[in-house]
């Protein structure tokens, strides 16, 4: 028997509705009983957080936890909690719902109330999975098959829905926000840290849940400073100094990521001239950005405008998908990474939501980065912000 849950900002039920609905015809089609999935605090790796989160509307705190899906609707769904046990009912519909413990005979179990020993039974979120897990689940669990089935999930989270849409343009909404609170507050003498600590005290008062990855502030022309992009903090701004700037913001469990330029001062004719290529870059991959079309020939048309303004510098790894996760499916050039089915080519499908973020440095002038989340549409993709692409000048 199912939870009657709530309509909560975070999921409501229709949502979750139809997403349990889609994986289920997934599962259909591939021949199997039951789905067990796996998920993992955190949202810096691609799947850790999502999967169980995205079915049942429980986020992992502390440890991993587990979820049984059940392809017939008329068996109860199974949750297991991570280690903390910080749980409250009203967050999931699943109301067969159990303290961490032994994972494999929770699983065992259930095949053998259900008579699904029988029965193939598919295995997501491997990364949430280490081996000494997946050997007991293969020898101990009694699926009479047993088959790796995250490309269920990684497909189906891929493609958003209208809910998910307007989740993700609020998130950009509230970064915009933060930008501006940077924009307000630097000026020489202040630290890398202390604009950080500014953007993301706005966009908590904005609504922000949380910060997806590292807010990073990157100041000045150093490159081997500039190289330890993500936790650069303790440079003091100079007058002068280009800095640009890539966060993100979370809304209702979805994320943003974004990246904009800033100078102290005026912005010079060689700053403003490799803005527009990027720009260049950046419009030429959303107008290749189209169902139908793979991945990789997105980062090929941002890689064909940059090769011919600054030479081959070996550009790709354009972009990647963003959703609950910050780094998500599809990834945007990363078809190089073959032992890893999460980087395949894949074909871009319409309401893909990717991030673009083509970037470039010069010892002159440092680094700069422009980075936006897209749709993917019938005429190519659209921009899911307003957040004006100008270099700002303080």
């Amino acid at each position: 028997m199912e939870h009657t849950m709530p309509d909560r900002p975070e999921t409501p039920r229709h949502e979750t509705d139809r997403r349990i609905a889609a994986v289920r015809q997934r599962m259909s089609e591939r021949g199997l009983e039951a789905l067990i999935v796996f998920s993992s605090p955190g949202s810096l790796r691609f799947g850790q957080r999502g999967h169980v989160l995205y079915l049942s509307g429980y986020e992992p705190y502390f440890g991993d936890c587990m979820m049984i899906l059940p392809l017939d609707p008329a068996v109860d769904a199974v949750l297991v909690l991570d280690e903390a046990n910080h749980f409250s009912h009203g967050c999931t519909w699943i109301a067969d719902v159990r303290e961490a413990g032994d994972r494999i005979k929770v699983v065992r179990e259930f095949l053998s109330r259900n008579r699904l020993e029988r029965s193939a039974v598919g295995v997501a979120g491997e990364y949430s999975v280490g081996p000494a897990l997946f050997l007991r689940l293969r020898e101990e669990a009694g699926a009479a098959k047993l088959e790796p089935a995250s490309d269920i999930l990684e497909q189906a989270r891929s493609v958003k829905s209208e809910y998910e849409l307007e989740c993700l343009k609020e998130a950009a909404a509230i970064a915009g926000r933060g930008f501006e609170a940077a924009a307000a507050f630097m000026r020489p003498g202040v630290t890398e840290s202390d604009i950080k600590g500014e953007m993301e005290r706005a966009c908590r008062a904005h609504g922000s849940q949380a910060f997806p990855h590292y807010t990073m502030v990157v100041s000045g022309t150093d490159e081997a400073y500039e190289s330890g992009w993500w936790h650069c903090e303790r440079r003091v701004l100079e007058a002068g100094d280009p800095v640009s700037i890539d966060f993100g913001t979370m809304y209702r469990g979805y994320c943003c990521d974004l990246a904009r330029p800033f100078v102290l001062g005026t912005a010079s004719q060689r700053q403003q001239d490799v803005l527009k290529v990027l720009l260049e870059a950046h419009q030429a991959a959303a107008a290749a950005a189209r169902p139908g079309v793979r991945a990789s020939s997105v980062d090929a048309a941002a890689g064909t405008v940059l090769t011919a303004a600054w030479g081959d510098r070996d550009w790709w790894a354009v972009g990647h998908g963003v959703g609950l996760e910050v780094h998500e499916w599809p990834f945007i050039g990363y078809q190089r990474i073959v032992d890893d089915a999460a980087y395949e080519d894949r074909v871009l499908e319409e309401n893909m939501v990717i991030s673009l973020e083509p970037t470039v440095t010069f010892p002159d002038m440092g680094e700069m980065q422009i980075e936006d989340q897209f749709v993917v549409k019938q005429r190519g993709a659209v921009r899911l912000n307003d957040i004006p692409h100008v270099i700002t000048e303080v």
